[in-house]
């Protein structure tokens, strides 16, 4: 094999190794605050 070809094998390995990594370590963080809870808009003065 060439060099070349190695080290385009070893980048692109490197490459989607990292993006996996990072997917599995991002966690979602859960939603802060009551999101069942629906509040009023509150009324405005007319112009």
């Amino acid at each position: 094999m060439l060099k070349s070809t190695i080290f385009k094998a070893i980048v692109a390995v490197a490459i989607i190794g990292g993006g996996l990594l990072v997917i599995y370590h991002d966690q979602p963080e859960p939603p802060t605050g009551d999101i069942n809870r629906i509040e009023p808009v509150p009324k405005q003065d007319s112009p």
